[in-house]
């Protein structure tokens, strides 16, 4: 089979397109077909090293495929050979044109849904876990989420609408910003020329945002704390940016009468509960076979150009997410 690895890390010249041996799937596995892979931030660092679960090197790089059931392992009963199903674990090891994976990160996939856009399940289970499982609350909410025209903010975006939130989306340039109108974003900021905080206390007339997704943190992320609505939560879901300079909690209790809560969320909170991880992936299942969601796909690329897909990665310049087709 055809795969994508990498035996040092770096950037998207590490990766290699290699023949390897068809994997076979043992106990408690099924050996999928791949007719999807999703390309997104966690293979960038799993690429660049950086990643906390990372791989013995070398390695095939991936977490998502979305493909057929080719053949079950001893004591499977829950999948039938044909099935269409999406395969999303963590570490790596999907992005080839065959995958063997233990049955707790494969889900069921009802027939409806495009392979292509089942590899966007994953950022619409990320997306529903800071909506609806971090920080709980109203359906009526005013989130603010910056990155909004990535992979995971577009996904945040469409599926807050959906639930039927108010949508402040914050992006890089004035073309990320209608992108994210076109995704069905209420509100637009432009923080490449727009100050944030200033603007969601103006649209939201005085009173905040309930919930602040943010990607990015940054040295100035303590300034985003008074723009949070009375009981708001900031949810860090990644530090692209890198950390906040002045001392958070100090922050938060200069802004007491809003009571502000941050937390941090990553999938792996759903590492040690698998039931719990597929009761989220179901119900995102559910919304995408109800064709209420609308996945923003950046390029479909064929797997040997994995380069170029990483080189979109690096550019920051997405509009959704990025696939590979074996």
């Amino acid at each position: 089979m055809k795969a994508i690895q990498f035996s040092e890390a770096g950037g998207p010249e590490v990766l290699e397109v290699v023949d390897l041996p068809d994997p076979t799937p043992g106990p408690g596995e099924v050996l999928v077909r791949a007719a999807a892979l999703g390309v997104g931030k966690p293979d960038v660092l799993l690429r660049t090293g950086v990643y906390k679960w990372m791989p013995d090197l070398p390695a095939v790089i991936g977490n998502e495929m979305a493909g057929h059931v080719a053949a079950v392992g001893p004591g499977v009963s829950d999948f039938a050979i044909g099935q269409s199903v999406l395969v999303f674990g963590t570490g790596g090891g999907r992005h080839a044109e065959l995958t063997s994976a233990p049955t707790d990160i494969v889900t069921a996939l009802p027939g409806e849904i495009d392979q292509d856009e089942a590899v966007c399940i994953p950022n619409y289970a990320i997306a529903w876990c800071l909506l609806c499982e971090v920080a709980p609350g109203r359906d009526d909410r005013i989130i603010y989420v910056n990155g909004a025209s990535g992979g995971v903010g577009s996904a945040v975006v469409d599926l807050a609408r959906d639930i039927g939130m108010t949508v402040i989306a914050g992006a890089g340039s004035a073309d990320k910003c209608a992108f994210a109108a076109g995704l069905g974003a209420d509100h637009t900021i432009d923080y490449s020329s727009e100050k944030v905080p200033e603007r969601v206390l103006e649209i939201t007339e005085g009173r905040g945002a309930d919930l602040v997704l943010d990607q990015l943190i940054g040295p100035d992320f303590t300034d985003s704390i008074p723009m949070l609505a009375p009981l708001g939560t900031i949810v860090s879901f990644n530090a692209l940016a890198g950390l906040p300079e002045k001392e958070t909690f100090a922050a938060m209790r200069a802004n007491l009468g809003k009571s502000p809560g941050v937390r941090c969320f990553s999938w792996h909170s759903f590492d040690s509960a698998p039931a719990e991880r597929a009761r989220i992936l179901d119900r995102v299942v559910e919304r995408f076979a109800s064709g209420s969601l609308n996945p923003a796909i950046h390029a479909r690329l064929p797997l040997a150009e994995a380069r170029q897909a990483h080189e979109h990665l690096d550019g920051r310049n997405l509009r959704g997410k990025i696939v590979l087709r074996p």
